[in-house]
């Protein structure tokens, strides 16, 4: 008896969840479902376009949302219920910021109350513009040199344990740097490659290994040294005792 109960609960909610799907919207046919920005500038910000539709049900429709996956797009559409016969505009803005390449982009239009649904598209290729340093590399060193850490945490550790991080850093000068690290009192828990050649506005990537041994404190001060001299700031690599 028990497991027939279980059968017919199941099936119930079965029922229910296809009863609450929505499903695709017939009464509002859209003149173009897929809108082509062919290329575009980053640097000149936000593009839109404008999706016709034209109410073809025999009573009023309304739009009750409009959603896509991405924070990049936004939309402004009727808000008051489309009458039989009428047309309307669901407008679509992209933000190409920070998104270089192509991209495609669904649209889900929803209406009566989410029960239907109709999908339209933008897609494009975004031309990437120039941005500060500071965006990549948001740790300034001096003398050109540009890092993405302060501080390398390599998390828990034990004695025994070995992780790797990469440190990403550029020569943000036009002349050329020599490149290199030096690490404070003599820690051997912590190991790279270096010197460095870079070329002006280069960008490299260097694995810093941390293999823990107890023999040292879990703080390590790393200083760059960029064209013999040294740097006053140091980078920071660090394990917690777990």
């Amino acid at each position: 008896m028990k497991a027939l109960y279980l059968i017919l609960l199941f099936c119930f909610c079965r029922i229910v969840s296809w009863a609450q799907e929505p499903a695709l919207g017939k009464s509002l046919i859209f003149e173009e479902r897929v809108f082509n920005f062919g290329t575009i500038d980053e640097e000149k910000g936000v593009v839109s376009h404008e999706f016709e539709f034209q109410n073809k049900d025999k009573k009023a429709v309304a739009i009750t949302g409009v959603t896509s996956g991405c924070g990049c797009v936004k939309f402004d559409y009727p808000k008051k219920p489309i009458q039989p016969g009428a047309k309307g505009i669901v407008k679509v803005y992209f933000n190409p910021m920070y998104r270089p390449g192509f991209f495609s982009k669904e649209i889900v239009v929803l209406t009566n109350e989410n029960q239907n649904y109709n999908r339209i598209w933008i897609k494009g290729t975004v031309k990437p513009g120039e941005h500060p340093v500071s965006d990549r590399y948001p740790y300034e060193y001096g003398n050109g040199l540009w890092m993405n850490f302060e501080v390398m945490a390599f998390g828990y550790m034990k004695e025994g344990d070995r992780k790797v991080m990469d440190l990403k850093f550029i020569n943000n000068t036009d002349k050329e740097m020599k490149l290199f690290f030096i690490v404070m009192d003599g820690n051997t828990d912590v190991t790279f490659t270096s010197p460095y050649m870079m070329k002006p506005k280069e960008e490299k990537v260097m694995s810093v290994t941390y293999s823990y041994t107890g023999k040292f404190t879990r703080l390590a001060y790393v200083y760059p040294v960029v064209n013999g001299k040294p740097l006053d700031k140091p980078l920071k690599v660090v394990c917690t005792e777990p």
